[in-house]
């Protein structure tokens, strides 16, 4: 006969509840899951892996001849702790590109794995079911590695901006939503702090943090509610400080930058938010159905609200937002995912004027509230574990082939600019440097071909001129070159 005491209510629940608990994998699972990630990506983007420097990747301050070798002169300028990532490249890879492209699909890898961490631990806010966490974790961190949509951001060289600050960034957050209490410690504090530093050191775009992390508070420190927020004082009374110096420095920067800030002659500050009401949808567009990509598309700018349907685009957003927030309790993820997104686009697709008012790397920051708005529709799809597993799986393997017929465009200037060409045929930058691409490679009568039609597209310029009589003189045409 048993004696001792009996359990009471609490120690049968919980004893039931493990009984039926889901299988928790080990961390050699994840370490496998992961090897086989880096793997793929790498797979992915191999044909990428040995393109040319293009565009601004050219005047990186390490492509000018006479740029001196010691590190305080990489890192004394803008973005210090990018620069340091150049200078660490430099060292083995002078100005061979395939180290830096393998560094950026490193890069993006890590900041896939980060994202599997965030999505699993925001998974599990929501009560999403257990024994699926890591599936759907799993599924987002491959959306973020394989969707086409970010290959501007990997292929290209200086992208690294994005890539580097966003893992900073995305780390940051991490940190704060896997602290130990709700009360954010001390020690868990200064690791945001410093990680927030690194980000904006790699790019000014992820001073948008503290706006995150009171979104985060808001939605899910305890549920719904300021008192999240009010907790976390330890955290955002350093921020507010370094905030305000760091936004009178910002202001400084926009007031006079001739290529994002409000000193570009080309459009005022509210035809710029004009046209990211209509560019915020082309976005979301690609990100559901990654078709018609485009390094250096021609977009029409919207000089007053009813131009080119910016008060449709405008429209759509406010109902979109509104619908989140009167419905954040019963689709909390999709709501979150919703206001993080707007977020996370608001330093790009705002109102601060950017001299190219699209770019596909700009969805690299707000891809982690895109992701969350997937997790809430699949999370409320009913079909059997095999069903979803077998429909997930396939999903990346399309996006992951899709990403390696866009990374062989990437593999060379000729084809990357002919491929922007098709799409932008009225635009000179593009018809400008597929023609230098011709030059570049010694196809010097195609080089001229381009050169000529460029010149029809606008009155030529210095830098026109004598890169045509470049081309003309490699084509043996030297009376035409002088």
């Amino acid at each position: 006969m048993k004696t001792g005491k009996r359990r009471g209510p609490e120690a049968r629940k919980r004893a039931a509840v493990a009984a039926v608990a889901p299988y928790q994998p080990q961390w050699w699972v994840y370490a496998i899951g992961f090897a086989a990630a880096l793997g793929i990506v790498f797979g992915v983007y191999a044909p990428a892996m040995n393109g040319p420097f293009v565009l601004d990747d050219l005047y990186l301050p390490f492509m000018a001849p006479n740029f001196p070798h010691a590190l305080p002169a990489w890192i004394g300028g803008l973005r210090p702790a990018l620069m340091f990532t150049y200078w660490l490249n430099y060292q083995t890879s002078g100005v061979e590109t395939e180290g830096y492209h393998a560094w950026n699909v490193m890069l993006h890898w890590m900041d896939a794995v980060v994202v599997f961490f965030l999505v699993r631990r925001i998974l599990q806010w929501a009560e999403v079911d257990r024994g699926r966490l890591d599936w759907y974790a799993a599924f987002a961190a491959g959306l973020f590695l394989l969707h086409p949509l970010q290959t501007e951001s990997v292929a290209y060289v200086a992208s690294r901006s994005e890539v580097l600050s966003v893992l900073l960034f995305n780390s940051a957050l991490a940190v704060f939503i896997y602290r130990r209490n709700q009360a954010i410690s001390v020690g868990a504090a200064v690791g945001v702090l410093i990680l927030f530093a690194g980000a904006v050191l790699s790019k000014e775009h992820t001073a948008i943090l503290p706006a995150m992390l009171l979104l985060t508070d808001y939605f899910w420190n305890p549920g719904f509610g300021l008192s999240g927020i009010k907790k976390n004082w330890k955290l955002y009374a350093p921020i507010l400080v370094g905030g305000a110096v760091g936004g009178a420095y910002v202001l400084r920067v926009i007031r006079n930058n001739p290529t994002a800030g409000f000193a570009i002659k080309e459009f005022t500050w509210y035809q710029y938010f004009f046209t990211q009401c209509r560019m915020i949808w082309r976005y979301l567009a690609l990100f559901v159905l990654p078709v018609g990509q485009n390094l250096d598309p021609d977009v029409a700018v919207s000089r007053n609200a009813l131009d080119l349907g910016a008060i449709a685009g405008l429209l759509a957003l406010v109902a979109a937002a509104a619908a989140a927030w009167i419905h954040r309790k019963r689709y909390p993820l999709a709501a979150y995912g919703w206001f993080a997104t707007l977020i996370l686009l608001a330093p790009t697709s705002s109102f601060v004027p950017i001299r190219d008012v699209y770019a596909e790397r700009r969805t690299y920051l707000p891809f982690l509230g895109l992701l969350l708005i997937v997790m809430e529709l699949l999370r409320r799809w009913k079909a059997s574990g095999g069903t979803v597993a077998t429909v997930l799986v396939c999903v990346l393997a399309v996006e992951g082939g899709m990403t390696h017929g866009r990374a062989k465009i990437w593999s060379g200037a000729v084809a990357l600019w002919q491929d922007t060409v098709m799409d932008s045929p009225q635009k000179i930058r593009p018809n400008f440097q597929l023609a230098k691409a011709y030059f570049d490679v010694g196809q010097c009568g195609d080089a001229v071909a381009q050169y000529a039609k460029t010149a029809e597209l606008a009155p030529p310029d210095f830098t026109l001129l004598v890169d045509w009589g470049l081309a003309l003189n490699c084509a043996g045409q030297p009376e035409a070159a002088l």
